[in-house]
C-alpha cells in the first residue's frame, strides 16, 4: 500500500480500494515473491515453492487488495512503511536526553513497548519493521507444527495452506521495505514538487516494463542470492530488513532525480531510464524475502490431491508473544 492513503479520511478507505495506489502495484509484488518462492526452492530441493510461486504471488497483494477494506483499514495501513528520517531523529533525541541507554536496540522491541516508549513517533510514521516480524513469528509456529511426523494429510494440508497465506502476506511487507519511496517521509516526492512519483514509480512503470522485467529480476536475484545467501544466513530478520530498508534510502536521491529529469507522460522512455534501479530494488526485495521464507522451510511437504487455495485471506493480527525465530544455518 502506497503511503498516499495518509492523505485520506478513513471514510475514503473503500474507495482508495479501487484505487490505482498499491504498494509496487500488482505486477512488482508478485513478481517479487514469485522471484523468491524460486529462489528457496532451488536451495531446498523442494519444488513445491516453485509450484506454488502463483499462490505465495497471489497472497503477496492480498494486504493491499484485501486487507485495505474498510474492516481492516485502520488497523492495517501503517504496516507497509517506514518513514526512517522520523525515527532517526526520535531515537537520537531519546539517547540524547537519556530515555534510553546506548545498549539499547529500540527498534528489537515487541511493537507495545516500542509505542509506549516512544509515543512522539505516531503510527503515520509506519510500523512495517513490526508487522514483518509478528507475521515471521505466526509463519515459524506453523513451520513447528508441520515438522511433526505424526499428522494426519487433512491436517498437514491445512497447515501448508497457512503456510503459503502467512509467508505470501509476509512477502508483501518486506518487499515493500524494498521500494525507496517507503522509507521516506517524502513518500509522494510532496517535499521537492514532485508529488504522484510514488505511483508512477512503483506500479506505473513497472506495469509498463512488463513482462521483459521478470527475468530481469530474476537474474539479478539469482545472481545476488549466489553471492550472498551464506551471509544473509547468518543475520536475523531484524538485521535483514533494516538493511534492505537502508538500501532503498540510499537509492531515493537517484529515484528522484531522474524523476525531475524525465517526462511522465513518456511510459516508454521513463520506463528504461528507470529499468535498473527497478531491476535493483525488486531483485533486493526478493532475495531478502527468501531468505526469511528458507528458514521455516524446514519441513516434509505432502501434495497428494493439495488443492487448497484461500481468494480472501481473513486478516491476520500475528501473535506477538512467541519468541524471534533465530536463523536456520544454510544448507548452501
Amino acid at each position: 500500500m502506497t503511503k498516499l492513503g495518509r492523505l485520506f479520511l478513513p471514510v475514503f478507505a473503500a474507495l482508495l480500494c479501487t484505487s490505482n495506489a498499491f504498494g509496487w502495484g500488482r505486477v512488482g509484488h508478485d513478481l517479487s515473491s514469485r522471484v523468491a518462492a524460486h529462489l528457496v526452492a532451488k536451495t531446498t530441493d523442494k519444488s513445491f515453492f516453485r509450484t506454488r510461486a502463483f499462490d505465495l504471488g497471489y497472497y503477496a497483494n492480498v494486504p493491499d487488495l484485501v486487507w485495505k477494506k474498510p474492516s481492516t483499514y485502520e488497523v492495517e495501513w501503517f504496516n507497509h512503511f517506514m518513514d526512517l528520517e522520523i525515527f532517526d531523529r526520535e531515537l537520537k533525541k531519546a539517547l540524547e536526553e537519556g530515555k534510553v541507554s546506548p545498549k539499547d536496540d529500540p527498534f528489537d522491541w515487541e511493537r507495545g513497548k516500542f509505542d509506549t516508549k516512544f509515543t512522539a513517533i505516531p503510527k503515520t510514521a509506519g510500523r512495517a519493521y513490526w508487522r514483518v516480524r509478528e507475521l515471521e513469528k505466526r509463519l515459524a509456529a506453523t513451520a513447528s507444527l508441520l515438522k511433526q511426523k505424526d499428522i494426519l494429510k487433512e491436517e498437514r494440508h491445512r497447515l501448508q495452506s497457512e503456510w503459503l497465506i502467512v509467508a505470501g502476506v509476509l512477502g508483501h511487507y518486506v518487499t515493500d521495505l524494498a521500494q525507496p519511496l517507503h522509507v521516506t517521509e517524502n513518500f509522494d516526492g510532496q517535499l521537492t514538487e514532485q508529488k504522484g512519483v510514488h505511483a508512477h514509480f512503483e506500479d506505473s512503470l513497472v506495469d509498463a516494463l512488463w513482462p521483459s522485467l521478470d527475468m530481469q529480476v530474476y537474474k539479478e536475484a539469482d545472481r545476488l542470492w549466489e553471492k550472498e545467501a551464506n551471509i544473509l544466513a547468518g543475520k536475523t530478520s531484524l538485521q535483514l530488513i533494516r538493511e534492505l530498508a537502508s538500501s532503498s534510502a540510499k537509492d531515493l536521491d537517484e529515484l528522484l532525480k531522474r524523476d525531475k529529469k524525465l517526462s511522465r507522460d513518456d511510459l516508454k522512455k521513463a520506463g528504461e531510464a528507470f529499468r535498473p534501479l527497478l531491476v535493483k530494488r525488486l531483485a533486493a526485495g526478493a532475495v531478502t524475502l527468501a531468505e526469511i521464507w528458507r528458514r521455516h522451510s524446514n519441513w516434509a511437504v505432502n501434495e497428494d490431491k493439495f488443492f487448497i487455495f484461500t481468494g480472501e485471506p481473513a486478516y491476520i493480527e500475528a501473535p506477538r508473544d512467541l519468541p524471534v525465530p533465530t536463523p536456520t544455518p544454510s544448507k548452501k
